[in-house]
């Protein structure tokens, strides 16, 4: 620690001796351990050891941003340079104001688990292997794709303003995809998860989850186009609300008009029933930290209150545009923060509130209707429009889970979606780094080709 800590140090007194007016330093030190198998065969296994240095410079409000793969100081001292030409360079900024300054420090538990951090390649790959055999454990399942990623990290970060902040991270991500054929029927499914710990039985749950999906999509019918009521999986819900919310919220999409949610704080743009905090202290989740890219302490914050638009994310250049509070959402990378991309504005962790209905009291509730489980289009954040391929999706006939849903797709805007949710699950499961339950919409445009 001390050793990466006196490196940033270092760094930021050299930079200023250049004559920049601000920086920032971050020193990072991660290993990353990955095993996949593709078609229920090994793939690859790799270890990457990833040691490096980033330097933001400051001067008339400029920037300059450079990095070194590696701790030797002679070579950060030519980044350093290179950083401070650039700002140097570049055109003034009127809008920057300042980096943030020292805070009280927030302790958050969960960052970092020794066992993670002392598995070797051998134990991913057994780790991979075993999510494959429950993946496969069912002779309909063809083929499997699997991976298992672990990493952990340590870095630090210090700013002229005399921030100096380290944390140690860890990192568990998995993911399945099963393939299942009877006669002429054919359908895959996919799970996945991730967590700062490690958990053996997430790898159980996301085998398990895949095979039984992907053979309950053999059953398979065809849909007519209508508006009908929606079950969004969290699978599902989690990866919309992730460009939704994460993305439409964004300070710096808001202050370029580039964001549907532009001008509307304040207003409601959804149910009563629907409440989304970003919250980076959660234990042991992935998108936790005790301190943003910037330095900021961590602190959870109300985006979307009983329906109404709370708040944007923010770091210290949007929110001194916008002359307001800093809510600490600087972000250095993922799970392990990286020294090779300049701080961007991110959410942490979502979390949608969780209501008081159950998954099989939703679908009977529902009737006649869809259950969305995944999709991986994105929202047209502009316009707050959404069409996207239901890649796993079930009809819902008569209260009940019926067949497998084959060339759908879904649309709707997402303030309408938002507004639209009428019943909200209990269980809530972490993906795609939102925490929700199922959530159901009263109707949304549902294109079949029944």
């Amino acid at each position: 620690m001390a050793d990466i800590i006196q490196l940033a140090e270092r760094t930021v007194k050299h930079v200023m001796k250049l004559g920049a007016s601000h920086c920032d330093v971050l020193v990072a030190d991660s290993t990353h351990i990955v095993a996949e198998i593709e078609k229920s065969s090994i793939k690859q296994a790799s270890e990457i050891s990833d040691i490096g240095v980033c330097i933001r410079a400051f001067r008339n409000g400029c920037s300059g941003f450079a990095y070194s793969t590696g701790h030797d100081f002679d070579v950060v001292k030519r980044v350093a340079r290179l950083a401070f030409s650039q700002a140097s360079a570049g055109t003034p900024d009127p809008d920057f104001r300042d980096l943030p300054e020292p805070r009280r420090t927030v302790r958050v538990s969960g960052l970092f688990d020794k066992k993670l951090a002392s598995l070797e390649p051998d134990d991913v790959v057994e780790m991979a292997i075993s999510l494959s055999d429950t993946a496969s454990a069912d002779k309909r399942i063809t083929s499997v794709n699997a991976g298992v990623g672990v990493g952990w990290g340590e870095a630090a970060l210090v700013n002229s303003n005399g921030i100096r902040g380290f944390q140690k991270m860890t990192a568990f991500e998995i993911s399945a995809e099963a393939v299942a054929r009877s006669g002429r029927s054919m359908f895959s499914a996919m799970d996945g998860g991730s967590t700062r710990r490690l958990d053996l039985g997430l790898i159980d749950r996301i085998g398990e989850n895949a095979k039984n999906h992907a053979l309950m999509g053999l059953k398979q019918a065809r849909l007519s186009t209508g508006d009908l009521p929606v079950i969004f999986d969290p699978l599902s819900i989690g990866f919309i609300l992730l460009g939704a919310i994460g993305g439409g919220a964004n300070a710096d999409s808001i202050q370029r008009k580039r964001s549907y949610l532009a001008g509307r704080l304040g207003q409601t743009i959804g149910s009563p029933g629907l409440t989304i905090t970003d919250d980076p202290t959660v234990a042991w989740s992935s998108g936790s930290y005790s301190f943003d890219g910037e330095g900021v302490p961590a602190k959870k914050k109300v985006l979307m209150g009983n329906g109404k638009l709370r708040s944007y994310l923010y770091d210290s250049y949007t929110s001194a545009k916008d002359s307001v509070e800093n809510t600490g959402n600087s972000s250095r990378g993922g799970a392990l923060w990286s020294f090779r991309h300049q701080p961007s504005i991110s959410c942490s962790n979502l979390i949608v509130n969780e209501g008081d209905f159950r998954f099989d009291e939703m679908v009977r509730e529902t009737g006649e209707g869809v259950f969305l489980r995944t999709t991986f289009d994105h929202p047209n954040l502009a316009t707050g429009d959404f069409s996207g391929l239901m890649m796993e999706s079930y009809l819902i006939h008569k209260g009940e889970l019926g067949p497998s849903l084959k060339q759908s797709t879904i649309g709707i805007n997402l303030i309408d979606l938002f507004s639209r949710v009428d019943m909200v699950g209990k269980d809530s499961v972490d993906a795609f780094g939102v925490m929700t339950p199922p959530l159901r919409i009263s109707k949304a445009r549902v294109a079949g080709s029944g």
